[in-house]
C-alpha cells in the first residue's frame, strides 16, 4: 500500500491501553493538538537560501498570532496581517499590545524574514459606499428608472466612483505602511461589475449600455469595461505601495471554450492582465471541476489559463489554491487526496507558478484556535502541502525565471487555438509537463499520476528524446540532460511526499 502524506504530518499510532486506562480516558479525555503544535511536530520543508520566489499567502478567517508567525518563519508564508485592512486599523496599530502592532513590528525590524501581507478593503461592496454613489453608477431603463427597482452596476459607471474606491482602500494601507513595509496586497475581487450570466438581461435593457456597446460583442465590451473600472483601484495601491506586489482575484479564464456559453461567466485575460501584477487563476478542488481526473479536471483548467497568459509573454503566475472544504456531509467528495494535491502543485509550479494563496472557505468546527484534534485538520494539511511544493521549486527557481514551458505536440483540449503545454503519455490519468532552460541544454520534467496509482510513462521531448519517467501520485520532478546522445534523468524529489529531503 502506498503511504499517505499523513505519515509526514505528525500522525501517531494509537497506544494499546488496558480497560481501566481506556475508561479513564473517557472520563478525562486527552486534549488534541493546536494548529501551532501540529506545525511544530511536522517535518519542515527546506528552502534554498536566497531564493526569490514570492511568499505564500492565505485567504480565510484570521488565525492565532503564533500560528501566523510560525507559518512565516518556517513554511514560506507571508506574515498574515489578519482580516481586511479597513477603517479600524489605526486604533489597533496605536495599541502596542495588539496583534496588528506586533506583526508590524516584526515586519519593520526584518522585512525579508517577515514579509507582511494584507487583504485589501473592498468599499464597492458596502451599502454605505453604494448609497453615496452617483445615480449613473447603476443601470436604468428608457424612462430613467432602476431596472426591476434594483441596483445593478453599469458598464458605464463614472470613473470617479472607482477613484473614490481606490482612495478609501489605500487609506488603511497608508497607516500600515507608516509602521512597516507591505510585501503583498491581495484583492479578493467579487464586487462591482458583474458577468453577463448574472447581469446580461439587465444590461440589454439599458439604452446607454446598448448604445455604448454598439457592434462590439458582449464579451469584448464587458472585459474592457471591467478592466477600466478596476484600474483606478490598482493605480491607487501601486502609488501608495510601489515596492509591493498586488494580486487581484482573479484574471480568468480556466473554462475558456470548454462549453458554448463559457464567456457569460468570465472576462477576457487580455484585458484583466492589466489589473494584477501577476496572472492569478483560481482552481479549487471540485468547485466547477471534476477534481484530479475526468473530462473537466483541474490541471486542464490550469493549463487553459497558462496558455492564454503565455500568448502575452506572461510566464509566471501567483494562483489561488485549495484542495477542498466542507460543503456536504461526505468528506470523500469534499476533500482531495493530499498526495495528489502535491503532485498537482508540482505540475502547476512547472507551468510557471511562483507563489500562491491557500484558501479555505468553511469555518471549521471549533475554529482555527485551540484543540484541532490528534491529527492536523485538512485546512492545515493543505497549507503544509503547498509549502512543500513551494520549497521544492525554490531549489529549481532558475528553470522558472530562466526557462520556458514547452508547448508539447498537441493543442489544448478546449482552447484548440492554443497549445496544450503538456506531453501525451497515452494515459489520461498520467500527466507530464516539461520546461527547458534558456541558457543550457537542460530540462525539467514533471510527471504526475493524477489517477492515484504510480506508473511508468513514456514521452518524447524535442532535443531531449524519448524518456521513461515514474508518474507518482505525489508527482516526480526530474532534471534531464543529454550525454553521448542519450537522455540522462536525475530525480530531484526522491521522497515524493517530503520533496526537499536531502536538498
Amino acid at each position: 500500500m502506498r503511504p499517505t502524506l499523513l505519515r509526514h504530518l505528525g500522525r501517531r499510532a494509537l497506544p494499546r491501553v488496558a480497560l481501566a486506562a481506556s475508561l479513564a480516558t473517557v472520563a478525562n479525555p486527552a486534549q488534541g493538538k493546536t494548529a501551532l503544535e501540529h506545525l511544530r511536530a511536522a517535518p519542515k520543508p527546506h528552502f534554498r537560501k536566497g531564493h526569490t520566489l514570492l511568499p505564500l499567502s492565505r485567504w480565510g478567517w484570521t488565525m492565532p498570532f503564533d500560528v501566523r508567525v510560525e507559518l512565516c518563519e518556517q513554511w514560506g508564508y507571508a506574515l498574515e496581517f489578519g482580516g481586511y485592512a479597513a477603517d479600524g486599523v489605526a486604533a489597533k496599530l496605536d495599541d502596542s499590545n495588539s496583534d496588528e502592532s506586533k506583526l508590524c513590528a516584526l515586519a519593520a525590524a526584518d522585512p525579508k524574514r517577515y514579509p507582511l501581507c494584507v487583504l485589501l478593503d473592498r468599499p464597492c461592496g458596502s451599502k454605505a459606499f453604494q448609497d453615496e454613489a452617483p445615480e449613473d453608477t447603476w443601470c436604468h431603463d428608457a424612462d430613467g428608472k432602476l431596472i426591476d427597482d434594483k441596483r445593478e452596476w453599469s458598464t458605464e459607471a463614472p470613473d470617479s466612483v472607482f477613484e473614490k474606491a481606490g482612495q478609501l482602500s489605500v487609506e488603511p494601507l497608508k497607516k500600515i505602511l507608516a509602521k512597516a513595509p507591505l510585501a503583498l496586497v491581495l484583492n479578493g475581487g467579487e464586487y462591482g461589475l458583474n458577468v453577463f450570466g448574472f447581469a446580461g438581461k439587465t444590461w440589454e435593457r439599458d439604452p446607454k449600455v446598448r448604445t455604448t456597446k454598439g457592434e462590439r460583442d458582449w464579451f469584448d465590451y464587458l472585459s474592457a469595461a471591467k478592466a477600466r473600472q478596476e484600474l483606478p483601484i490598482i493605480d491607487a495601491v501601486r502609488k501608495a505601495n510601489p515596492d509591493g506586489l498586488y494580486v487581484y482575484y482573479h484574471t480568468f479564464a480556466t473554462d475558456r471554450n470548454r462549453y458554448g456559453d463559457w464567456w457569460t461567466w468570465a472576462y477576457d485575460y487580455k484585458d484583466l492582465r492589466k489589473i494584477s501584477d501577476l496572472p492569478s487563476s483560481s482552481v479549487y478542488y471540485r468547485h466547477f471541476n471534476d477534481g484530479w481526473t475526468g473530462g473537466n479536471d483541474m490541471l486542464t483548467q490550469a493549463l487553459n489559463s497558462v496558455a492564454q497568459q503565455l500568448q502575452f509573454g506572461d510566464a509566471l503566475s501567483y494562483n489561488w489554491m485549495n484542495a477542498g472544504w466542507t460543503r456536504s456531509d461526505d468528506p470523500t467528495k469534499d476533500f482531495g487526496d493530499l498526495d495528489r494535491y502535491l503532485g498537482y502543485l508540482k505540475c502547476y509550479y512547472t507551468a510557471g507558478m511562483i507563489g500562491g494563496c491557500a484558501g479555505y472557505f468553511a469555518y471549521p468546527k471549533g475554529g482555527f484556535a485551540g484543540d484541532q484534534g490528534d491529527e492536523p485538520p485538512h485546512w492545515l494539511q493543505q497549507m503544509i502541502v503547498l509549502s512543500r511544493a513551494h520549497a521544492l521549486f525554490s531549489h529549481l527557481e532558475e528553470f522558472l525565471r530562466n526557462g520556458n514551458l514547452l508547448s508539447g505536440p498537441d493543442q489544448h483540449r478546449w482552447s484548440k487555438d492554443l497549445p496544450a503545454y503538456e506531453f501525451p503519455t497515452g494515459d489520461p490519468a498520467a500527466r507530464v509537463l516539461v520546461r527547458k532552460h534558456r541558457e543550457r541544454h537542460e530540462w525539467l520534467v514533471t510527471a504526475w499520476a493524477a489517477g492515484g496509482e504510480d506508473r511508468d510513462v513514456k514521452v518524447t521531448v524535442p532535443e531531449l528524446g524519448e524518456v521513461v519517467v515514474k508518474a507518482r501520485a505525489s508527482g516526480s520532478v526530474y532534471r534531464a540532460r543529454v550525454e553521448n546522445a542519450t537522455p540522462v534523468l536525475t530525480l530531484v524529489d526522491e521522497d515524493g511526499e517530503l520533496p526537499t529531503r536531502g536538498l
